[in-house]
Protein backbone atom coordinates (compact mmCIF):
# COMPACT_ATOMS: atom_id res chain seq x y z
CA UNK A 1 0.00 0.00 0.00
CA UNK A 2 3.01 2.27 1.02
CA UNK A 3 4.65 1.64 -2.22
CA UNK A 4 1.66 2.20 -4.52
CA UNK A 5 1.14 6.11 -2.62
CA UNK A 6 4.79 6.81 -3.09
CA UNK A 7 4.18 5.21 -6.97
CA UNK A 8 0.75 7.65 -7.18
CA UNK A 9 2.48 10.65 -6.02
CA UNK A 10 5.30 10.26 -8.00
CA UNK A 11 2.70 10.35 -11.10
CA UNK A 12 1.11 13.02 -9.44
CA UNK A 13 4.35 14.87 -9.86
CA UNK A 14 5.19 14.28 -13.33
CA UNK A 15 1.69 15.06 -14.40
CA UNK A 16 1.77 18.50 -12.50
CA UNK A 17 5.32 18.77 -14.22
CA UNK A 18 3.85 18.45 -17.22
CA UNK A 19 0.88 20.17 -16.85
CA UNK A 20 3.09 23.10 -16.01
CA UNK A 21 5.73 22.96 -18.77
CA UNK A 22 2.88 23.18 -21.09
CA UNK A 23 0.95 25.66 -19.54
CA UNK A 24 4.21 28.00 -20.09
CA UNK A 25 4.69 26.75 -23.54
CA UNK A 26 1.04 27.65 -24.70
CA UNK A 27 1.49 30.76 -22.92
CA UNK A 28 4.77 31.92 -24.97
CA UNK A 29 2.41 30.87 -27.88
CA UNK A 30 -0.04 33.53 -27.41
CA UNK A 31 2.40 35.94 -26.41
CA UNK A 32 3.88 35.53 -29.72
CA UNK A 33 0.40 35.94 -31.19
CA UNK A 34 0.05 39.02 -29.34
CA UNK A 35 3.82 40.37 -30.37
CA UNK A 36 3.11 39.25 -34.30
CA UNK A 37 -0.42 41.44 -34.23
CA UNK A 38 1.62 44.10 -32.77
CA UNK A 39 -0.33 44.24 -29.20
CA UNK A 40 2.93 44.99 -27.30
CA UNK A 41 1.87 45.90 -24.34
CA UNK A 42 -0.34 42.77 -23.78
CA UNK A 43 2.38 40.71 -25.32
CA UNK A 44 4.83 42.02 -22.66
CA UNK A 45 2.64 41.79 -20.05
CA UNK A 46 2.01 38.31 -20.71
CA UNK A 47 6.15 37.25 -21.02
CA UNK A 48 6.49 38.68 -17.72
CA UNK A 49 3.43 36.74 -16.07
CA UNK A 50 5.68 33.52 -17.64
CA UNK A 51 8.76 35.24 -16.11
CA UNK A 52 7.66 34.82 -12.86
CA UNK A 53 6.10 31.68 -12.67
CA UNK A 54 9.72 29.90 -14.23
CA UNK A 55 11.27 32.01 -11.86
CA UNK A 56 9.19 30.72 -8.51
CA UNK A 57 9.43 27.19 -10.02
CA UNK A 58 13.53 26.86 -8.61
CA UNK A 59 15.33 24.82 -10.20
CA UNK A 60 14.36 24.63 -13.94
CA UNK A 61 14.78 21.82 -16.33
CA UNK A 62 16.84 21.78 -19.72
CA UNK A 63 13.18 23.09 -21.14
CA UNK A 64 11.99 25.51 -18.93
CA UNK A 65 15.51 26.63 -18.98
CA UNK A 66 15.37 27.29 -22.04
CA UNK A 67 11.72 28.53 -21.70
CA UNK A 68 13.18 31.29 -19.91
CA UNK A 69 16.16 32.44 -22.17
CA UNK A 70 13.74 33.21 -24.90
CA UNK A 71 11.27 35.02 -22.48
CA UNK A 72 14.38 37.51 -21.28
CA UNK A 73 15.16 38.07 -25.08
CA UNK A 74 11.78 38.53 -26.38
CA UNK A 75 11.37 41.11 -23.13
CA UNK A 76 14.80 42.88 -23.49
CA UNK A 77 13.80 42.89 -27.77
CA UNK A 78 10.19 44.35 -27.06
CA UNK A 79 10.91 47.27 -24.70
CA UNK A 80 14.25 48.21 -26.65
CA UNK A 81 12.40 48.18 -29.72
CA UNK A 82 8.68 48.69 -29.96
CA UNK A 83 7.90 50.34 -26.19
CA UNK A 84 10.90 52.40 -25.98
CA UNK A 85 11.52 51.43 -22.37
CA UNK A 86 15.37 51.12 -22.46
CA UNK A 87 16.22 51.25 -19.05
CA UNK A 88 14.07 47.99 -18.74
CA UNK A 89 15.15 46.52 -21.72
CA UNK A 90 18.84 46.85 -20.05
CA UNK A 91 16.96 45.51 -16.80
CA UNK A 92 15.87 42.18 -18.67
CA UNK A 93 19.03 42.24 -20.75
CA UNK A 94 21.07 42.06 -17.95
CA UNK A 95 19.63 39.33 -16.31
CA UNK A 96 19.64 37.07 -19.53
CA UNK A 97 23.40 37.78 -19.45
CA UNK A 98 23.27 37.01 -16.03
CA UNK A 99 22.25 33.59 -16.46
CA UNK A 100 23.31 32.53 -19.90
CA UNK A 101 26.50 34.63 -20.18
CA UNK A 102 28.13 32.74 -23.45
CA UNK A 103 25.08 32.31 -25.39
CA UNK A 104 24.45 34.15 -28.85
CA UNK A 105 21.82 36.05 -27.54
CA UNK A 106 24.02 37.21 -24.48
CA UNK A 107 26.21 38.47 -27.16
CA UNK A 108 23.44 40.63 -29.30
CA UNK A 109 21.92 41.57 -25.55
CA UNK A 110 25.70 43.52 -24.92
CA UNK A 111 25.81 44.55 -28.40
CA UNK A 112 22.03 45.73 -28.07
CA UNK A 113 22.73 47.61 -24.11
CA UNK A 114 26.08 49.35 -25.36
CA UNK A 115 23.94 50.79 -28.11
CA UNK A 116 20.97 51.94 -25.76
CA UNK A 117 23.55 53.28 -24.07
CA UNK A 118 25.36 55.04 -26.65
CA UNK A 119 22.84 56.32 -29.09
CA UNK A 120 19.38 56.57 -26.98
CA UNK A 121 20.20 57.29 -23.32
CA UNK A 122 23.58 59.43 -24.53
CA UNK A 123 25.64 57.98 -21.45
CA UNK A 124 28.95 57.86 -23.34
CA UNK A 125 31.09 56.10 -20.88
CA UNK A 126 28.51 53.54 -20.02
CA UNK A 127 28.83 52.87 -23.52
CA UNK A 128 32.43 52.46 -23.75
CA UNK A 129 32.18 50.13 -20.55
CA UNK A 130 29.74 47.89 -22.42
CA UNK A 131 30.93 48.16 -25.71
CA UNK A 132 34.84 46.90 -24.09
CA UNK A 133 33.04 43.91 -21.83
CA UNK A 134 31.66 42.94 -24.85
CA UNK A 135 35.18 42.61 -26.83
CA UNK A 136 36.45 41.04 -24.00
CA UNK A 137 33.62 38.23 -23.68
CA UNK A 138 33.69 37.32 -27.38
CA UNK A 139 37.20 37.95 -28.82
CA UNK A 140 36.61 35.75 -31.39
CA UNK A 141 33.35 37.13 -33.15
CA UNK A 142 33.85 39.27 -36.14
CA UNK A 143 31.07 41.70 -35.18
CA UNK A 144 33.50 42.87 -32.37
CA UNK A 145 35.29 45.09 -34.82
CA UNK A 146 32.35 46.77 -34.94
CA UNK A 147 32.47 47.35 -31.23
CA UNK A 148 36.04 48.34 -31.17
CA UNK A 149 35.00 51.25 -33.32
CA UNK A 150 32.22 52.87 -32.01
CA UNK A 151 34.76 52.57 -28.37
CA UNK A 152 36.77 55.13 -30.90
CA UNK A 153 33.53 56.81 -31.81
CA UNK A 154 32.35 57.36 -28.21
CA UNK A 155 36.01 58.85 -26.93
CA UNK A 156 35.49 61.03 -29.90
CA UNK A 157 32.48 62.45 -28.65
CA UNK A 158 33.82 62.98 -25.12
CA UNK A 159 36.34 64.55 -26.51
CA UNK A 160 39.01 62.75 -25.44
CA UNK A 161 40.92 62.80 -28.91
CA UNK A 162 44.10 61.35 -27.61
CA UNK A 163 42.17 57.94 -26.79
CA UNK A 164 40.38 57.85 -29.44
CA UNK A 165 43.24 57.78 -31.46
CA UNK A 166 44.68 54.79 -29.49
CA UNK A 167 41.58 52.76 -29.63
CA UNK A 168 41.37 52.98 -33.16
CA UNK A 169 45.02 52.46 -33.89
CA UNK A 170 43.97 49.32 -31.50
CA UNK A 171 41.24 48.20 -33.88
CA UNK A 172 43.71 48.82 -36.57
CA UNK A 173 46.64 46.46 -35.45
CA UNK A 174 44.42 43.58 -34.31
CA UNK A 175 42.07 43.42 -37.49
CA UNK A 176 44.03 45.30 -39.96
CA UNK A 177 42.38 44.35 -43.07
CA UNK A 178 38.83 44.37 -41.78
CA UNK A 179 36.55 47.57 -43.35
CA UNK A 180 35.94 49.09 -39.54
CA UNK A 181 40.20 49.56 -39.82
CA UNK A 182 39.12 51.87 -42.81
CA UNK A 183 36.49 53.78 -40.77
CA UNK A 184 39.28 53.84 -38.12
CA UNK A 185 42.25 55.54 -39.81
CA UNK A 186 39.49 57.95 -41.08
CA UNK A 187 38.19 58.85 -37.39
CA UNK A 188 42.12 59.21 -36.21
CA UNK A 189 42.43 61.75 -39.21
CA UNK A 190 39.44 63.77 -37.92
CA UNK A 191 40.77 63.89 -34.63
CA UNK A 192 43.70 65.69 -35.64
CA UNK A 193 41.38 68.30 -37.78
CA UNK A 194 38.99 68.71 -35.17
CA UNK A 195 42.34 69.79 -32.81
CA UNK A 196 43.75 72.22 -35.84
CA UNK A 197 46.41 69.47 -36.14
CA UNK A 198 45.69 70.19 -39.92
CA UNK A 199 49.29 68.33 -41.56
CA UNK A 200 49.16 65.25 -39.55
CA UNK A 201 45.48 65.14 -40.88
CA UNK A 202 46.22 65.33 -44.24
CA UNK A 203 49.12 63.02 -43.73
CA UNK A 204 46.35 60.54 -42.35
CA UNK A 205 43.82 61.32 -44.91
CA UNK A 206 46.25 60.56 -47.77
CA UNK A 207 47.34 57.15 -46.31
CA UNK A 208 44.04 56.65 -46.34
CA UNK A 209 43.52 56.74 -49.80
CA UNK A 210 46.08 54.44 -50.61
CA UNK A 211 44.17 51.83 -49.32
CA UNK A 212 42.12 52.50 -51.81
CA UNK A 213 38.82 52.56 -49.98
CA UNK A 214 35.63 52.23 -51.80
CA UNK A 215 33.71 55.39 -53.81
CA UNK A 216 31.66 56.83 -50.70
CA UNK A 217 34.62 56.81 -48.05
CA UNK A 218 36.85 57.88 -50.78
CA UNK A 219 34.87 60.77 -51.04
CA UNK A 220 33.95 61.94 -47.80
CA UNK A 221 38.16 61.47 -47.43
CA UNK A 222 39.00 63.85 -50.30
CA UNK A 223 36.24 66.30 -48.26
CA UNK A 224 37.73 66.27 -45.25
CA UNK A 225 41.54 67.17 -47.17
CA UNK A 226 39.69 70.31 -49.38
CA UNK A 227 38.71 71.08 -45.86
CA UNK A 228 42.31 70.83 -44.12
CA UNK A 229 43.91 72.73 -47.65
CA UNK A 230 41.01 75.88 -47.03
CA UNK A 231 42.10 76.06 -43.14
CA UNK A 232 45.64 76.08 -44.46
CA UNK A 233 44.24 79.04 -46.95
CA UNK A 234 45.23 76.60 -49.72
CA UNK A 235 42.30 77.75 -51.22
CA UNK A 236 43.29 76.44 -54.79
CA UNK A 237 43.99 73.36 -54.02
CA UNK A 238 41.17 73.10 -51.29
CA UNK A 239 38.91 73.66 -54.49
CA UNK A 240 40.47 70.93 -55.97
CA UNK A 241 39.86 68.44 -54.03
CA UNK A 242 36.08 69.81 -53.30
CA UNK A 243 35.53 69.38 -56.75
CA UNK A 244 36.89 65.88 -56.69
CA UNK A 245 34.77 64.50 -54.38
CA UNK A 246 31.74 65.84 -55.88
CA UNK A 247 30.11 63.24 -57.49
CA UNK A 248 30.01 60.84 -55.12
CA UNK A 249 29.68 62.85 -52.00
CA UNK A 250 26.35 62.09 -49.76
CA UNK A 251 25.86 65.82 -49.58
CA UNK A 252 26.50 67.45 -53.13
CA UNK A 253 24.66 70.20 -51.94
CA UNK A 254 27.44 70.67 -48.57
CA UNK A 255 30.57 70.55 -51.25
CA UNK A 256 28.77 72.96 -53.59
CA UNK A 257 28.39 75.63 -51.21
CA UNK A 258 32.28 74.89 -50.10
CA UNK A 259 33.09 75.23 -53.87
CA UNK A 260 30.57 78.96 -53.70
CA UNK A 261 32.72 80.21 -50.79
CA UNK A 262 36.28 78.98 -52.07
CA UNK A 263 35.73 80.73 -55.43
CA UNK A 264 34.50 83.67 -53.98
CA UNK A 265 37.25 83.96 -51.63
CA UNK A 266 39.63 83.22 -54.59
CA UNK A 267 38.44 85.57 -57.42
CA UNK A 268 38.37 88.78 -55.09
CA UNK A 269 42.29 87.84 -55.21
CA UNK A 270 45.16 87.87 -57.20
CA UNK A 271 45.30 84.49 -59.37
CA UNK A 272 46.67 81.73 -57.73
CA UNK A 273 50.19 79.97 -58.63
CA UNK A 274 50.25 76.13 -60.39
CA UNK A 275 50.12 73.83 -58.30
CA UNK A 276 51.13 69.91 -58.95
CA UNK A 277 48.36 67.47 -57.94
CA UNK A 278 48.96 64.21 -56.62
CA UNK A 279 48.29 61.53 -58.75
CA UNK A 280 45.21 60.00 -57.10
CA UNK A 281 43.73 63.26 -57.66
CA UNK A 282 44.36 63.79 -60.98
CA UNK A 283 42.49 60.39 -61.55
CA UNK A 284 39.68 61.19 -59.62
CA UNK A 285 38.82 64.21 -60.89
CA UNK A 286 40.00 62.66 -64.99
CA UNK A 287 37.54 59.98 -64.20
CA UNK A 288 34.73 62.75 -62.96
CA UNK A 289 34.99 64.58 -66.44
CA UNK A 290 35.06 61.34 -68.45
CA UNK A 291 31.93 60.33 -66.47
CA UNK A 292 30.30 63.80 -66.82
CA UNK A 293 31.04 64.09 -70.44
CA UNK A 294 29.45 60.48 -71.14
CA UNK A 295 26.29 61.51 -69.51
CA UNK A 296 26.08 65.18 -71.25
CA UNK A 297 27.77 65.01 -74.56
CA UNK A 298 30.61 67.13 -73.30
CA UNK A 299 32.91 68.47 -71.00
CA UNK A 300 31.43 69.86 -68.07
CA UNK A 301 32.88 73.32 -67.18
CA UNK A 302 33.46 71.49 -63.73
CA UNK A 303 36.58 69.96 -64.83
CA UNK A 304 38.05 72.99 -66.44
CA UNK A 305 40.00 73.97 -63.75
CA UNK A 306 42.10 71.44 -64.56
CA UNK A 307 45.26 71.03 -66.95
CA UNK A 308 44.37 74.63 -69.57
CA UNK A 309 46.02 77.57 -68.51
CA UNK A 310 44.71 81.18 -68.72
CA UNK A 311 46.14 84.19 -70.08
CA UNK A 312 47.30 85.33 -66.61
CA UNK A 313 46.89 89.14 -67.91
CA UNK A 314 43.27 89.15 -68.20
CA UNK A 315 41.38 89.94 -65.10
CA UNK A 316 39.60 87.28 -62.94
CA UNK A 317 35.75 88.22 -63.46
CA UNK A 318 33.97 88.78 -60.21
CA UNK A 319 31.02 86.40 -59.23
CA UNK A 320 27.75 87.54 -60.83
CA UNK A 321 24.96 89.44 -58.42
CA UNK A 322 22.73 86.39 -58.91
CA UNK A 323 24.46 83.74 -57.78
CA UNK A 324 25.07 82.08 -61.20
CA UNK A 325 28.25 80.77 -62.34
CA UNK A 326 30.34 82.63 -64.66
CA UNK A 327 32.04 80.69 -67.20
CA UNK A 328 35.26 81.79 -68.64
CA UNK A 329 36.36 79.73 -71.71
CA UNK A 330 40.24 78.36 -71.58
CA UNK A 331 42.79 78.95 -74.28
CA UNK A 332 44.54 76.19 -75.72
CA UNK A 333 47.04 74.48 -73.96
CA UNK A 334 50.38 76.12 -74.16
CA UNK A 335 52.92 73.13 -75.35
CA UNK A 336 54.98 72.18 -72.59
CA UNK A 337 53.09 73.10 -70.51
CA UNK A 338 53.15 70.25 -67.22
CA UNK A 339 50.15 67.57 -67.01
CA UNK A 340 47.98 67.76 -64.70
CA UNK A 341 48.45 71.51 -62.96
CA UNK A 342 45.82 73.46 -61.86
CA UNK A 343 45.52 77.10 -62.74
CA UNK A 344 42.66 79.45 -61.65
CA UNK A 345 40.70 77.33 -60.20
CA UNK A 346 38.04 79.34 -59.40
CA UNK A 347 37.01 79.23 -63.31
CA UNK A 348 34.16 77.45 -64.85
CA UNK A 349 32.39 75.07 -61.52
CA UNK A 350 29.34 74.35 -62.01
CA UNK A 351 25.85 76.42 -60.94
CA UNK A 352 25.35 76.48 -57.07
CA UNK A 353 22.15 78.03 -55.19
CA UNK A 354 22.32 81.08 -54.53
CA UNK A 355 21.11 80.93 -50.72
CA UNK A 356 24.24 81.49 -48.29
CA UNK A 357 25.73 78.57 -46.99
CA UNK A 358 24.78 77.05 -43.40
CA UNK A 359 27.54 76.82 -40.57
CA UNK A 360 30.42 74.47 -41.80
CA UNK A 361 29.96 70.83 -39.18
CA UNK A 362 32.71 69.23 -38.33
CA UNK A 363 33.90 65.90 -39.53
CA UNK A 364 31.66 63.12 -38.41
CA UNK A 365 33.27 59.97 -37.63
Amino acid sequence: MTRARRLLSLLIVVLFATACRTDIQSGIDEANDLLYRKQYVASERLYRKLLKRLENQGDLDDEEDAQRLLTLDRLGKINALYLHDFNQAITDYQALIRFYPKTDQAFAARATMADIYHHKLGDLQAAVDSYQRLVADFPERAEIHRAQLEIANAYFQLKNYEQARTESENLINRWPQSPEALQARFQIANSYYVQARYAEAIAVYERLLESKPDKALSALVLFELGNCFQELEQSDRALAYYYACLADHPDPMLVQRKIRRVRTRTQKARPVLELQLPDYLKERLAAAKRAAGESTGRMPGVMEAVAPKVNRTEPVPEVPDDGQTLRVKPKKKAKGSEPGRVEDAAIAAPPEPAQEAAPEPEPTP
